[in-house]
């Protein structure tokens, strides 16, 4: 089924066949009989003792509501009447154990029957709601706001009840709202997919726990942020992470990093909280993207204003001093005695609030000195439905004549005000309550701003292996540097020596002399550096050679310890890493992750995402480092990961990075499958 189809099926069905369908007070049966009422197209409902085989076709969606033993059942006869996609609103099946998994196989089987594939949304979900159709095939009673540009794909469908409330108390318009409970068939991918196809989605909410295939989900999103605002909370962020001790890069590869390193690639932007998450998709719906980080306040109060710039900084955005030329202008709105730098206050002047607001919004919005206005309505200006309105008008009158800057409300009002609070919502203008979440949601607003920026093209494609990577033995050194060399990784050259004398003979004028064969060699104090004559080097080699069969001899080279590393993560395939390297690697926790195969890009953002980019630029006297070497080092080393499958992870650490370039002077190569 193409994503058109699925959509089409799935949201906006033309016959919808209710199976389970009751009159019993109280059941989920009626529950849906009675959400579908307002559905403008036909419901045929099918009750306990009938068939979908009996129901004259086409039908586009089955909304089921059995038991989870009969839903198997039910799939089959789907099938047989060729139902395009149906809804298991059921529970009792993957969630419950390897009963319950068995049952959902079982769906799955029959859903696939007599030459005809049902897709599958679920089952053990909330179901589906198309806003603006409308339609309720969902457990929730009533459907949110339509109007608005924003679509809800949920895990949870608590969460689905929330958009509901939300969309209600505080006049937020929704496009769609799909929580696909176990996604045994349909993924949230393919969920992606459809509604970035859907005119009425401007922004997408995702609310994840899980996902299978991770790498189609990024695609997914790769492919949409540059138009579309794909914002992400991910529960289950603090889950211990180590996979396994034998690799640095295994071991800091937790659920959590990978997922803000995969998810920052695709362009995605995280939040931390539900709140958050509906707030941000507030503030990119009805607005236009900040394209700075340079923000206005206006407000009648200094303290609540002074707050606000504070906690904008926090985020990293600024408020600036306007130019006296600005402030001349906005001084002949106001009191003589009102402070015009910025925040810009309207001090107590309550007759002027009905004409200072709207006229300083349309001043600093028309300016070309700051990117965004925040306009603090609190007690006296909210409660003063002229003063609300004239801003709302302010802010229309801006569109109208295409002015692009965003204008949000900080909301600091009795519940009384509410219903204008509302008024501004309807104006597109997303009002948000008390500083905190204003300061956040435009931050994160920015934030998707600079994530469109980022992601541009599709993704790139890993070269091609050479005919190194026909070699099987990766726990030779030598062979794991030539097949890192294949992929453009630069490896000191290094001789692996089984004598004294062959190390003497193979060392250069300052060498470094280590243990050959080794998982930590720097915890097995079996490194010995900056050597210097054949004396020295007999020494250490002698040394080492006693605690293990070989020792690898190479030049002396200096630079910035950074690490690098990859690894074949269960969820997204190959992953690489890069942090401050060394013997702190992972006391600093100073790491980032991203999908391989990068672009040139996607690695340079990979550093730059690091303090210790801060050190590899230079400064105080110190030459920059080039980074430009190591980002085409950590493309080679994606590279080689996805093109040697037989390597489960590699690690090059410490790679030394000076102003001539970066060369991996440490690294092992590990062979197997996907490290858990």
């Amino acid at each position: 089924m193409s994503r058109a189809s699925l959509f089409d099926a799935i949201f906006s069905p033309r016959r919808v066949a209710l199976v389970g369908a009751s009159n019993r007070q109280g059941s989920l049966g009626q529950l849906l009989a009675s959400n579908l009422a307002d559905f403008p197209g036909e419901v045929v409902h099918v009750h306990v003792g009938q068939s979908l085989r009996d129901v004259v076709p086409p039908v586009d969606l089955a909304i089921v509501a059995v038991p989870a033993a009969a839903a198997p059942e039910v799939a089959r006869d789907a099938a047989a009447a060729g139902v395009e996609a149906m809804i298991v609103l059921s529970g009792g099946f993957a969630e419950t154990g390897p009963d319950g998994a068995r049952l959902q196989d079982e769906l799955l089987a029959a859903a696939a029957t007599d030459g005809h594939r049902v897709r599958v949304l679920g089952p053990n979900c909330f179901g589906v709601q198309n806003c603006d159709l409308p339609l309720n095939a969902s457990i929730a009673r009533g459907t949110p706001v339509g109007g608005g540009g924003i679509s809800v794909v949920s895990q949870s469908g608590a969460y689905g009840m929330a958009v509901h409330d939300l969309a209600h108390e505080e006049q937020v318009g929704f496009a769609k709202v799909c929580a696909p409970g176990n996604t045994a068939d349909v993924t949230v991918a393919e969920l992606l997919d459809a509604l970035g196809e859907d005119p009425a989605t401007r922004t997408l909410c995702l609310l994840l726990e899980s996902v299978v295939d991770g790498r189609a989900l990024v695609e997914s999103a790769r492919r949409l942020t540059p138009r579309t605002p794909v914002l992400v909370l991910k529960t289950g962020r603090t889950e211990a992470g180590a996979r396994a001790a034998t690799s640095h890069t295994a071991a800091l590869a937790s659920s959590a990093s990978v997922w803000h390193g995969a998810l920052r690639q695709a362009g995605a932007v995280e939040v931390r909280s539900g709140q958050e998450l509906l707030d941000v998709a507030r503030a990119v719906d009805g607005q236009p993207l900040p394209g700075g980080d340079r923000v206005a306040i206006i407000t009648n109060s200094g303290g609540t204003g002074v707050e606000l710039a504070d906690l904008l900084a926090d985020e990293g955005l600024v408020v600036p001093v306007l130019s006296p030329a600005l402030q001349e202008q906005a001084q002949a709105l106001l009191p003589a005695y009102a402070s015009t730098l910025n925040p810009v206050d309207v001090t107590t002047a309550w007759s002027l609030f009905p004409t200072a607001y709207p006229a300083l919004v349309d001043l600093l919005a028309r300016s070309g000195e700051v990117d965004a206005v925040i306009v603090v309505l609190l007690q006296r200006s909210a409660t003063d439905p002229a003063t609300v309105r004239a801003v709302a008008e302010s802010v229309r009158s801006l569109r109208a004549a295409g002015v692009q800057i965003p204008v949000h409300a900080c909301w600091v009002a009795p519940a009384s005000a509410d219903d204008l609070a509302r008024e501004l919502q309807a104006a597109q203008v997303p009002v948000l309550r008390w500083p905190p979440r204003a300061a956040r949601a435009l931050a994160l607003a920015r934030e998707v701003a600079r994530a469109r920026e980022r992601v541009s093209g599709p993704s790139p494609v890993a070269s091609a292996p050479g005919p190194a990577a026909r070699v099987g033995d990766v726990s030779d050194p030598e062979v794991a540097a030539d097949l890192l060399r294949e992929f453009g990784v630069e490896v000191v050259a290094a001789v692996e020596c089984r004598t004294v004398e062959e190390a003497v003979a193979a060392a250069p004028g300052r060498s470094v002399v280590k243990v050959g064969r080794a998982t930590h060699r720097t915890e097995l104090d079996g490194v010995r550096l900056g050597l210097l004559g054949a004396a020295a080097v007999r020494a250490a080699a002698r040394e080492l050679l006693d605690r293990s069969g070989s020792v690898l001899v190479s030049e002396h080279l200096e630079g910035i310890e950074v690490a690098v590393g990859a690894v074949r993560d269960p969820t997204f395939g190959p992953v690489v890493m890069v942090g401050a390297g060394g013997i702190w690697i992972e006391t600093l926790d100073d790491v980032a992750f991203a999908l391989a195969p990068l672009s040139m890009a996607d690695a340079r953002d990979l550093i730059a995402r690091l303090r210790l980019h801060a050190v590899l630029a230079g400064g105080r006297g110190r030459p920059a480092a080039n980074v430009e070497a190591l980002a085409r080092l950590l493309v080679g080393a994606g590279d080689a990961l996805v093109g040697l499958p037989g390597v489960a992870a590699l690690d090059l650490n410490p790679v030394l990075v000076s102003p001539g370039g970066a060369v991996a002077v440490d690294w092992k190569l590990l062979q197997g499958g996907p490290i858990h």
